[in-house]
This record gives C-alpha cells, sequence and structure tokens, in this order.
C-alpha cells in the first residue's frame, strides 16, 4: 500500500488511536500481544519504522514490552506507569491550591461516601490505627505520612476503581497540601487548628466505620473547606515574611 503523506504527529496520533481503539473494544486486553509493526503500518497506510519509534516510546514508558520472537505485548501490570505519566501531564499545567482543592473535593467527598457503604474490616482497623496514632503524635512529617495513609485507605474502602484511580492519580498534590497544611499548624503552634483537624478525623472515620454515607459526606466537605482556608492563610503568612 502507498504510504500516505502525513506529518510526524499525525502519523503517531493515527497509531496511537488505533491502539486505543482496540483497547476500548477490547480486541487487545493487558498481557497480550499487539499488532505487528508491518501490520499495523500495512493498516495505517504508514511506514514501519514509524511504528517502531511509537512501539520504542511506549516501552520506554513501561506500558508494553518486547519479547524476543513473539512481539511486543502489553504489559499486564502498568498501573504505576500511568498514573506517574498521568500526574507529570497534569503537572505540566500551573495548578493553584484553588484548583488543586477543587479537585480534592469532588474526589474525595465522594470517596468518603462510597467507603461508608463498601469498607471492610481491614479498612476499619487500618482507619482506626492512623486515628489512633495521629492523637498522639507531634512530629509534622509522621502526621503528613499518618493523614495521607488515612486518605489512601478511605479511598481503597470506596471499592471503586476507577475512583481508587484517580486518587492515585492525584495523590501527591494531596500529600502536598496535606504537609503543608501539618506545616502551617505546626508552625504556627495553633492548637486551635490542631484539635480540630483531629476532631474532623476522628468524626469522618467514625462515620465510615458506622455505615453513615451522608453523614461521612458532610463531614468529609467540611473538612476539606477547612483545610482549604488553613492553606490560604499559611499562604498568604508565607508571602509577607518573603515579601519583607
Amino acid at each position: 500500500m502507498k504510504e500516505i503523506k502525513l506529518s510526524r504527529d499525525v502519523i503517531y496520533e493515527k497509531i496511537l488511536d488505533k491502539l486505543v481503539e482496540n483497547v476500548k473494544s477490547q480486541k487487545i486486553k493487558p498481557g497480550e500481544k499487539l499488532f505487528s509493526e508491518n501490520q499495523l503500518a500495512s493498516n495505517l497506510g504508514i511506514s514501519r519504522a514509524h511504528v517502531r519509534e511509537v512501539y520504542n516510546t511506549l516501552k520506554i514508558l513501561g506500558l508494553v514490552e518486547t519479547r524476543q520472537g513473539e512481539g511486543t505485548f502489553f504489559k499486564s501490570n502498568n498501573d504505576d506507569v500511568m498514573y506517574k505519566t498521568l500526574f507529570l501531564m497534569i503537572h505540566m499545567y500551573s495548578t493553584s491550591t484553588e484548583e488543586i482543592m477543587d479537585v480534592r473535593k469532588i474526589i474525595e467527598i465522594g470517596m468518603a461516601e462510597k467507603a461508608a457503604i463498601n469498607r471492610n474490616a481491614k479498612d476499619v482497623a487500618e482507619m482506626l490505627g492512623c486515628v489512633k496514632e495521629m492523637k498522639t503524635c507531634t512530629d509534622g512529617n509522621r502526621l503528613s505520612e499518618l493523614d495521607s495513609n488515612l486518605h489512601s485507605t478511605i479511598a481503597r474502602a470506596s471499592g471503586n476503581s476507577i475512583l481508587i484511580g484517580l486518587s492515585r492519580i492525584i495523590s501527591s498534590f494531596i500529600i502536598m497540601s496535606i504537609r503543608e497544611h501539618w506545616n502551617y499548624i505546626i508552625c504556627d503552634r495553633d492548637p486551635t487548628a490542631r484539635k480540630k483537624t483531629f476532631e474532623q478525623h476522628e468524626e469522618l472515620v467514625n462515620s465510615i466505620v458506622s455505615k453513615k454515607p451522608y453523614i461521612a459526606k458532610v463531614i468529609a466537605q467540611e473538612h476539606l473547606s477547612f483545610v482549604e482556608r488553613s492553606l490560604m492563610r499559611y499562604y498568604k503568612k508565607e508571602h509577607k515574611v518573603n515579601s519583607t
């Protein structure tokens, strides 16, 4: 077949579109073999070199693997790579605190509600363990870690694979805002904010443990709004210090 004269970007987009199409239709599943370079080049009317270059890029990203004498296969376990790739794509755009907190509210409020419906005994034990340790912890870094672990456990307890995936994609942003919230509390020596944060976490976990989805949803909303206000005060204070 005669090669179609297209720009390099358009050619690569055609190759990726074809792969996405076959994944969506489940013609190709994780762990299964992709089209050979010759097959895909012939189907799309492009050169084999272009297909090879796209396959090599996907291999570098960890999405596919080449098996000697067998061909190119989708990796069956490439979740971490996909989440990291999506995170990098999101991070390329400037993100404000308001945008990060908006996304956290959209995702985490729904997760809390679902967690109160679907949590299991293991989830309950982990959430209660996090809250218990947080009460006696005085180290800011450890508090941030426990807080992050608690939110990760709530995500898993939701039982919704898409919500869990979305949570993992924005996990770095979540960790960043959690760390800065605790920095504000620790550095500002704000006992009121510290007490309120502990209370909200405890109330949230109790509502999930008690299987009260509506209450979990309301508390998650209140907690994230409180964190957002704390962060805005923290940034304003930092700006004043840096500008003097």
